[in-house]
């Protein structure tokens, strides 16, 4: 189902798949050709870690999921790889209750806890084994800039406390920064080897297009795709990418979710982020294990700023034991 095509029941057995914000638009305006959608029998929710969302809240009373679970409302299954809410055990726990409080994989691993399954998966091959390097970044204090300016950004990143990203005017400052930007090509040429896939999430969109630029100038084939670019444009490049005629793809605020290349063998995380659930997501585009297709290892490497008076922690931070 999308805007312009809309599907209706043919017979009795129906498969609708769409997206969340074309089920809210259409549900919202109550047509009546979508009538039927109330009269789902299962609803699955990819990515479920965003469904306890207001839009997602919306859209499932509005096809008969209510908190009373009733007994002729819809089964509801949910899929993601990363069932928590970042660092906030009070979302996470919302998210536990949408969903009965019920785990699917429940006594599937030897052990429930999230460390334990990860390295369980690995061992069978499912996921693969992480080596990790640090790029130095730039430190940003008050000596960077003048007092007008870094009062403003302090002001900036302290509406933005609870984001899992820097607020974009601050990123669009940590990603002028030429001698930052030199150490990320440094540790590309020094650490991936010729024939490894790399995807790399850069700091702005201009940042992305400059470590293309800057990596073709050195024989390097690579590509810049944002949220600006053209859907044709954007899946031919991430096409030639999986064919390996393009080693480096260069990000900025797309592929962190649904973007699938088992053979992606390393990844830079250039841009700044704070919540462990979505840099999760981002390495994962890396961590398929040969029994997805992947590779045995993937080597993730982290640019690490430093903001003085600023005092969360990136996200990588946390991770010792998964490269350990």
């Amino acid at each position: 189902m999308w805007a312009g095509q809309p599907p209706l029941p043919t017979n009795e057995y129906h498969v609708v798949v769409a997206t969340i914000q074309t089920l809210h638009a259409k549900l919202s305006n109550q047509h009546g050709d979508y009538e039927f959608l109330s009269d789902c029998r299962l609803v699955v929710f990819d990515e479920a870690h965003r469904s306890i969302a207001p839009t997602f809240t919306s859209v499932m009373h509005d096809i008969g999921l209510t908190r009373f679970r009733r007994a002729d409302e819809p089964f509801l299954l949910g899929l993601t790889a990363t069932p928590y809410r970042g660092r906030d055990e009070v979302e996470t726990a919302r998210l536990v209750h949408r969903y009965g409080s019920r785990r699917m994989d429940s006594g599937a691993f030897t052990n429930d806890e999230p460390e334990a399954i990860i390295r369980e998966l690995q061992g069978m091959g499912v996921l693969a084994r992480a080596d990790h390097e640090i790029i130095e970044g730039e430190t940003f204090s008050a000596d960077t800039f003048s007092p007008e300016v870094w009062k403003r950004i302090l002001e900036e990143l302290e509406r933005a406390s609870s984001q899992p990203w820097l607020p974009q005017s601050v990123e669009n400052r940590i990603a002028r920064s030429a001698t930052r930007t030199r150490r990320i090509i440094g540790a590309y040429e020094e650490h991936v080897q010729p024939d490894w896939p790399a995807l790399i999430f850069a700091t702005s969109v201009e940042h992305a297009q400059t470590v293309a630029a800057l990596l073709n100038r050195r024989g390097i084939r690579a590509r810049a795709v944002s949220g600006d670019t053209e859907p044709a444009t954007r899946r031919r490049v991430v096409e030639e990418f999986r064919g390996g005629e393009i080693r480096a793809l260069v990000n900025y605020g797309v592929f962190r979710e649904g973007f699938d290349a088992p053979k992606t063998r390393a990844i830079i995380v250039a841009r700044p982020v704070y919540s462990p659930n979505l840099y999760f997501q981002m390495i994962g585009r890396g961590l398929r294990g040969p029994m997805n297709g992947g590779e045995e290892r993937c080597l993730i490497l982290d640019v690490r700023d430093n903001i003085r008076s600023f005092d969360r922690a990136l996200a990588f931070s946390e991770l010792d034991w998964l490269w350990a």
